[in-house]
């Protein structure tokens, strides 16, 4: 990786790392998650990134991708364990990052596990280091707090415009999943919870993404919206928000859900914990070099 790359994802990790920071401030009682996220992505494009993703804003059994949609009225309640999640890229560099915001105290320290589990995995990560180590060093934090990590939730690789880049980082320890390799990026994010420790997928579904350009069926107008997605945001996951601009909030609705079920698009369900268990997470998007470690988002 060429020192002009690691730049630009230090950049993008430093705008990620502020829109996080300013928009944990935002997370109280009775706020619009509309107005944290559109601030939070609004911070984001003025320090000269431009999100990776919608932000998601996921609260209490949500472990993550609810993004709020056109106009959403949900407010965030009283009590709530909040999860931030966002992500920044500068001409496809991604870097990722998450922060939990516990409005209760009584979940402080379900929070506490989360984040000693972040740093936990970031001191065992190096070049070559089987995967699985980082997975047994989550686990372990988390569960001497009482707690039970998310099994079926992990890290990832983080490629140029491709957010989840194919290698998985787990949250619990296994077997032949690979080494960390020199000169990548990952997003470690470490989830904990009072419940299960796994997630499904909800009936929601508030983010999406470019599945394939090359779909047969398509009339000329639904292959003109999906080309100024495309356009905008390449293959990196998107909000129906962002393309308002394109004609009415319910003729935006029902271009991307038609677009989904021809196949040119995919949709993302939020996920929600087994048994309705409180869920918590950190992230932060670390470069692995010959050298050690860099925190992109601290």
């Amino acid at each position: 990786m060429d020192e002009k790359v690691i730049e630009i994802l230090r950049k993008a990790g430093k705008i990620a790392a502020k829109a996080r920071d300013e928009g944990a401030k935002l997370i109280k009682p009775g706020a619009k998650v509309l107005d944290v996220c559109e601030t939070v992505e609004r911070i984001i494009i003025e320090n000269g990134a431009f999100p990776a993703f919608p932000c998601n804003l996921s609260i209490n059994a949500e472990a993550a991708h609810y993004s709020p949609v056109i106009d959403d009225p949900k407010v965030i309640p009283e009590n709530a364990v909040v999860k931030l999640d966002i992500g920044a890229h500068i001409d496809g560099y991604i870097t990722d990052t998450a922060v939990t915001v516990s409005l209760d105290p009584k979940y402080e320290k379900l929070a506490e596990a989360s984040r000693e589990a972040l740093e936990k995995a970031i001191e065992v990560i190096r070049p070559g280091i089987d995967i699985g180590e980082i997975g047994r060093a989550i686990e372990r934090t988390i569960k001497s707090y009482g707690y039970k990590p998310i099994a079926n939730l992990g890290g990832h690789l983080i490629r140029r415009y491709e957010l989840h880049g194919g290698v998985f980082i787990p949250n619990v320890y296994g077997r032949g999943m690979g080494r960390i390799i020199e000169d990548n990026t990952y997003a470690i994010e470490p989830f904990a919870t009072d419940g299960g420790g796994k997630v499904i997928e909800g009936k929601e579904i508030t983010i999406f993404a470019v599945k394939s350009l090359d779909v047969k069926g398509l009339t000329d107008e639904e292959r003109d919206f999906l080309m100024k997605i495309y356009e905008k945001v390449n293959k990196n996951p998107f909000s129906e928000r962002w393309f308002t601009n394109l004609g009415s909030p319910d003729y935006v609705k029902q271009m991307i859900r038609t677009l989904m079920r021809k196949g040119a698009l995919r949709g993302y369900p939020i996920l929600i914990e087994v048994k309705k268990g409180i869920v918590s997470q950190f992230e932060h998007t670390v470069l692995v070099t010959k050298d050690g470690v860099e925190v992109i988002t601290g």
